[in-house]
């Protein structure tokens, strides 16, 4: 978890993943048959939370959150005919990557961060309507996204503004919050008791695998 400084001095509790978009496009290169993102997304869709017990450890670069510089990624779970459904893979992907956040943020949790009772995601994967509600339905939260999509421009304008204007950055966001796209995921009950068994699962074959010397 690193501590970056903002512009007008405070600063933002940053955790750091190193597997998160390009654990599904790997899922996507090799399973996905030339398809496009949308259309893998499509597929994963129709397949249930937890993908029927297929977990995707996605460290295929090692992983610093935990610090684990030697994991790689990982299938566990497989059963015959799985692998032939079309989007499994991409789902079990998505999962995982999310997953791998949940831990992150629990971390955070552990170190003081309140525990959120809503997401803003931005980045890539925020575009997919799919994902989004997997990180509903694993972090159990309402999830939204800006409608602005360059976000990190839109924060250093909004740091800019405090400080010309001369408020605190928490107070000049709170007082002119960014617009947010139409509609938000909002979790399903039946899909975040599944994820929470499956993540569970995914914590313990983690560690079973990479354990040693790992610290966060």
């Amino acid at each position: 978890v690193a501590p970056f400084c903002d512009a007008p001095g405070g600063s933002l509790p940053l955790l750091c993943t190193m597997n998160c978009t390009q654990a599904v496009a790997e899922a996507a290169a090799a399973f996905g048959a030339g398809r496009s993102h949308d259309e893998l997304a499509a597929d994963a869709a129709q397949i249930p939370p937890g993908c029927h017990g297929v977990r995707f450890l996605p460290y295929l670069v090692g992983e610093r959150s935990p610090n684990w510089p030697h994991a790689s990624g990982a299938l566990t779970g497989l059963r015959p005919g799985l692998l032939s459904q079309p989007g499994l893979v991409y789902r079990a992907a998505v999962e995982g990557a999310t997953y791998s956040l949940l831990a992150g943020v629990r971390r955070m949790n552990e170190l003081g961060l309140p525990p959120a009772t809503e997401l803003s995601v931005v980045g890539g994967g925020s575009k997919s309507a799919m994902w989004r509600q997997t990180i509903a339905d694993v972090f159990n939260v309402t999830v939204r996204r800006p409608a602005e999509t360059e976000s990190a421009a839109l924060g250093a304008a909004l740091q800019a503004a405090a400080l010309v204007t001369g408020f605190p950055a928490r107070e000049y966001v709170l007082a002119h919050p960014p617009a947010y796209a139409e509609g938000a995921e909002v979790p399903n009950p039946a899909a975040v008791t599944t994820h929470a068994v499956s993540y569970q699962k995914f914590v313990a074959e983690g560690k079973a695998l990479f354990e040693k010397d790992a610290t966060f």
